[in-house]
């Protein structure tokens, strides 16, 4: 089998995210290919989820850059996930031979990876890539556990907002748990207040009342569960948000950190979420708990269904050839084109001599274009050209 390494860490100073998305990914691949995962000092909760997917191997902080070179051949596909793998780092990857994903939410550095993938937005032009770098950007590109990419057959439309979850992260620095419980506990018609929290989160700051649990190291499964079972979620413009989108679930969502600010920039200009802007500046006994509930059934769904299938296209293809040359002549396969190509291709094929040679003669629209051609990226047999 194919061979796929992956680099992710976690920590209380990074938070978990880059590690559960990465892990995340492995779980859809590992049916497919031969998966390792590598980690700086994993914890406990790290080394029991890597079990559950794919053989890990330690890594020493001090020497974390150079150990993880060492291991590779040139015939693996490398997937990077952190924001200090610079551009150099990319490029001696790239030396050994290998292919290279970068999963990346700040686009702040030039990218000579195979494949760049942000879940959070959708602008193209904010990446400085080479030619050949193919873009997976927005929410078909979901990085999320097996459970989250599972529809919920729930009928949420005019439920009773009764049961809230609440989620800062594992460690939740600014303690924005403790604020947004205290607001939730003063509204009479909720019920119940779930908040959940990591190992770093200060215990002397939990609320203690009936009206409110709190839970920790809970599984993806468990987190799914309980997204099925609640009713609205106050979480930030990180991977949570869109676990909780995945279940369907109203969301209340804000930043707090720069890398979510864009992805909060997508989510409510789509109707995704009820947004609350900055968190930290958030002025808690302004905000209005009635008109929240009275908005949250407006928002937008989305469905995550097709996410790993695309995901196993997306690395089967890494494999089959992108350019053919031939007489002269160098064929692009047309999947991999960013939209300024995307709309020359849409343009001819609108072109009236092109159309009468098509089983559907009418005019094509933009967006059904695009749609079409991310349709073929679930296909590994052929190439387009």
């Amino acid at each position: 089998m194919r061979k796929i390494y992956f680099r992710a860490d976690a920590s209380a100073t990074i938070g978990y995210g880059h590690f559960i998305r990465t892990l995340a990914l492995a779980d859809m691949l590992k049916d497919d290919f031969d998966c390792t995962f590598f980690t700086c000092h994993p914890t406990p909760y790290q080394v029991e989820e890597m079990e559950k997917v794919c053989p890990f191997i330690p890594l020493q902080e001090e020497t974390h850059s150079a150990d993880f070179l060492s291991h590779l051949q040139g015939d693996e596909i490398v997937v990077l996930d952190n924001y200090f793998f610079t551009t150099d780092y990319q490029r001696a990857i790239k030396q050994k031979g290998c292919r290279l994903v970068c999963i990346d939410d700040m686009h702040d550095k030039h990218y000579v990876a195979d494949v760049v993938i942000n879940h959070g937005i959708t602008n193209g032009n904010l990446f400085s890539t080479e030619p050949y770098t193919q873009l997976c950007l927005g929410y078909a590109w979901a990085l999320l556990r097996l459970p989250f990419l599972q529809l919920p057959q729930i009928q949420r439309k005019n439920r009773k907002i009764e049961k809230a979850i609440v989620c800062f992260g594992g460690s939740d620095k600014n303690d924005l748990t403790t604020r947004f419980v205290s607001f939730l506990q003063k509204e009479k018609t909720v019920k119940q207040i779930i908040a959940i929290v990591g190992d770093k989160y200060q215990l002397d700051t939990l609320h203690c009342s009936s009206k409110v649990s709190y839970q920790h190291n809970l599984s993806a499964s468990e987190m799914s569960e309980l997204f099925r079972q609640s009713d609205i979620a106050f979480v930030p413009t990180s991977t949570v948000c869109l676990e909780a989108l995945s279940q369907q679930l109203p969301v209340v969502a804000g930043y707090y950190v720069d890398n979510q600010k864009e992805v909060y920039a997508e989510y409510a200009a789509n109707n995704l979420i009820y947004p609350l802007g900055n968190l930290l500046n958030l002025d808690f006994a302004e905000m209005n708990y009635s008109l929240i509930v009275e908005k949250i059934n407006s928002l937008h769904t989305m469905d995550f269904s097709l996410v790993s299938l695309r995901y196993r296209r997306l690395f089967q293809n890494m494999f089959v050839p992108i350019e053919i040359k031939k007489n002269g002549l160098k064929f692009v396969d047309y999947r991999i084109l960013d939209k300024d190509k995307q709309l020359l291709i849409w343009q001819a094929r609108n072109e009236e001599k092109v159309r009468i040679q098509m089983a559907h003669t009418e005019p094509i629209l933009w967006e059904s274009h695009l749609k079409f051609v991310d349709s073929l990226s679930v296909k590994n047999k052929k190439i387009y050209v």
